[in-house]
């Protein structure tokens, strides 16, 4: 049987995104391999976000959906109804892409060909030493729990083929990690999910920021430090290196929030001897590059 070659349908989420969405749209009409389309799910912006969007419909196949609803997961699976190409790829509308990056996602499924679902390392979008800080240890989280069997998606990028999105789509239900629940269950039931270090894509903390998710990421790497490296949080080195890091942190989440801590050290526990093994040695490569 022929292999089907990748094409994409981009699937971007947006409410009241005019100041961002131009740049992403600007990015994908300059990708070097132009064989995508793009599906913006406008949740009745109050802005120009609707406006500005149609003004790329010369650049590339372009449907833009407005609906009532404003529900990130409800728009995700809207726009993911509406795909016409093989695979799916959901974004955030404050992401920004390399030239390169729809290119380099056709390398990775050539060079993986059993893949079903992905998500990519990030970089940080900001300049300052804190969002390059929070883009590394929010990769390292990603990737560790890639190695556990346990992976946990980011709605900013997921991509997933076509065939299997009516099977895994986003719950609506949900207001938190929703996007890491349609990886969970995926994965859960036998679909392949793989976790490419490049290309990688630019991602915004803003939200991160705004909703106070930065003190539960440190609070999921501080205990995840603890258990790979066996260094103290309050050794000189580490103090020096990451200054947010903190216990702080940890007391001061929400208890709901507190449950994910709990819930990653149990992911720590089922871990077998060559798992811990491969992650000891991928978190000790990843502490000697940040020295």
């Amino acid at each position: 049987m022929p292999k089907i070659a990748p094409t994409f349908s981009i699937v971007i989420p947006c409410l009241n995104e005019d100041k961002y969405l131009p740049s992403l749209l600007k990015d994908l009409s300059k990708q070097t391999n132009q064989d995508f389309e793009v599906i913006v799910v406008d949740g009745n912006s109050d802005d120009k976000t609707v406006e500005k969007a149609r003004a790329f419909a010369s650049k590339f196949p372009l449907t833009v959906k407005v609906v009532k609803k404003r529900n990130v997961s409800y728009q995700r699976n809207m726009g993911g109804k509406l795909a016409k190409n093989n695979w799916i790829i959901f974004m955030d509308a404050d992401n920004r892409l390399p030239a390169s990056f729809l290119d380099g996602i056709r390398y990775r499924l050539a060079e993986q060909p059993d893949t079903d679902l992905f998500s990519t390392w990030t970089a940080a979008s900001g300049v300052g030493k804190n969002d390059r800080t929070l883009a590394n240890f929010f990769n390292l989280i990603l990737e560790i729990q890639t190695k556990l069997n346990k992976p946990i998606g980011v709605g900013a990028l997921i991509g997933i083929r076509k065939k299997h999105f009516a099977s895994y789509q986003f719950p609506e239900e949900e207001k938190f990690l929703e996007d890491g629940y349609l990886v969970q269950n995926a994965s859960r039931e036998g679909l392949s999910y793989k976790l490419f270090q490049y290309p990688q894509f630019l991602f915004s903390f803003r939200r991160v920021k705004k909703f106070g998710s930065v003190k539960l990421l440190f609070a999921v790497v501080q205990h995840h430090i603890k258990f790979w490296t066996g260094r103290s949080l309050s050794d000189d080195s580490v103090s020096r290196d990451y200054p947010m890091l903190g216990g702080a942190y940890y007391d001061e989440l929400p208890v709901s929030q507190q449950s994910m801590i709990k819930r990653s050290r149990e992911y720590i526990k089922t871990a077998t001897k060559e798992q811990r093994g491969e992650i000891q040695k991928f978190v000790k490569k990843f502490f000697d590059s940040e020295d």
